[in-house]
């Protein structure tokens, strides 16, 4: 059973969209929209900076892959970002430490091999568009100036992920690294996120903050 801790309840109420958003009786054409808004195909190149979004979830198997292939000089530099405090990186959502979740995926990927100063920590962000923000004081400090960045992030994500991204670089070739997330036993996939309630709830909720934001001119329109 999940342990949630009191500040990630306050964390969760102070959303201004729900993580899940109930939602039934959509029409083919609105889910068509929604799939294309929400989920980028994964276009997997070499860069000078992998980013890794901060995340609830984390697939095992994709940090294996990335940790290889930071050792094989895929990825120079990783920037991991997140403050909301996670202990497991597995996919079981514990949250009774005040650890960051940058903090937990750096030593994550240490663990794996990959050296530890080839690792940027961003642990002050509390959302999708402070990953981006903080990170550039980040890059500035460490003076690393990447031509090219591949991110990492949830399949159902992406969409909002790469608009984020793409706000402040908006000449930079931007490779997208995807997984599908799991809820319940409930995996987030683009071929059938309608047919449970659970994947449906988390896809339409990034549906609506992809609009929202849009909006408020936080993420560009692609």
């Amino acid at each position: 059973m999940a342990l949630i801790s009191s500040n990630y309840k306050a964390y969760l109420s102070s959303l201004p969209i729900p993580r899940e958003v109930a939602v039934e009786g959509l029409k083919p054409d609105e889910r068509k929209q929604i799939t294309q808004t929400v989920f980028i195909e994964p276009d997997f190149h070499s860069a000078d900076l992998l980013f890794i979004f901060g995340t609830s979830y984390i697939d095992n198997e994709i940090l294996e892959v990335l940790s290889v292939d930071c050792n094989q000089g895929l990825f120079p530099k990783v920037l991991v970002t997140g403050k909301v405090p996670y202990t497991d990186v597995g996919g079981r959502m514990q949250y009774e430490t005040e650890k960051p979740v940058a903090s937990i995926m750096c030593d994550e990927l240490v663990v794996r091999g990959v050296p530890s100063d080839r690792i940027l920590v961003q642990d002050r962000s509390t959302n999708t568009l402070e990953d981006v923000q903080f990170s550039l004081d980040i890059l500035s400090e460490y003076n690393v100036s990447p031509r090219t960045i591949a991110f990492l992030c949830k399949a159902h994500h992406s969409g909002r992920c790469l608009r984020t991204l793409r706000k402040f670089f908006p000449l930079h070739p931007l490779w997208p690294i995807t997984y599908e997330a799991q809820y319940g036993g409930v995996r987030v996939s683009k071929s059938d996120w309608y047919d449970h309630s659970v994947s449906r709830g988390r896809v339409y909720g990034e549906y609506l903050r992809i609009l929202k934001y849009t909006a408020k001119k936080d993420i560009v329109s692609l």
